[in-house]
């Protein structure tokens, strides 16, 4: 899909590299100084780039926190990729802890991700990946988590799909909220009740044949 906060998609390395530069300093920036203070001048000057050249990639600060967020959309997929093919008979609720697990690692570890983990999380707050094309009003992470669980984890259909995933994210999204509020690291006893209530939904609402 068409990100519309990206101005144009870079073609030779060197544009490539600095706008990966840029991203990467917009992750930094982000945890060091939060969302609300993030600036489009500061993100140059870490990325070592002149201002205007942040405006010939991207459609200012919303453009650039948009491409983050779908460059961690993709890091999320790769790494769910290496996860599915260690497993056997892999099942929706085993899926959904995987994508729990992988969240929380990459809160963890990846930087500014707590911060653009696809949406800002306080109330209200806007969505960092452009809308879904589903009819149900499906947004693109759960587009392309469903799509993924059916065409390369080999996961049977769903009823209702997209509403399942949206819910399953947003209780996903809301129980690591809690867990990550306690600590960087995450409370460990929230996360398992993340887990514990994904387990159980993904029962339920999951082909059983």
């Amino acid at each position: 899909m068409d990100n519309p906060g990206l101005r144009r998609r870079p073609v030779q390395k060197r544009s490539i590299d600095r706008v990966e530069r840029i991203l990467d300093a917009c992750a930094r920036l982000l945890d060091e100084v939060g969302l609300d203070a993030l600036t489009t001048s500061d993100v140059a000057r870490r990325a070592g780039v002149p201002s205007g050249t942040i405006y010939q990639f991207f459609d200012g600060k919303a453009g650039i926190l948009r491409e983050l967020a779908l460059r961690n959309l993709d890091l999320l997929l790769v790494r769910l990729r290496r996860r599915v093919a260690e497993e056997d008979g892999l099942t929706w609720p085993r899926a959904a802890e995987l994508v729990l697990d992988e969240t929380v690692e990459m809160r963890r570890t990846v930087p500014g991700y707590t911060v653009v983990d696809f949406a800002d999380t306080r109330p209200g707050g806007p969505s960092f990946l452009p809308p879904g094309e589903a009819k149900e009003g499906g947004d693109v992470l759960a587009e392309r988590l469903y799509h993924f669980a059916l065409d390369e984890a080999g996961l049977p259909p769903l009823a209702d799909p997209y509403r399942v995933m949206r819910l399953a994210i947003q209780a996903t999204a809301a129980a690591l909220h809690l867990a990550f509020a306690v600590s960087g690291e995450g409370d460990p006893a929230m996360i398992e009740h993340g887990r514990r209530l994904l387990r159980a939904y993904f029962a339920d609402v999951a082909p059983t044949g």
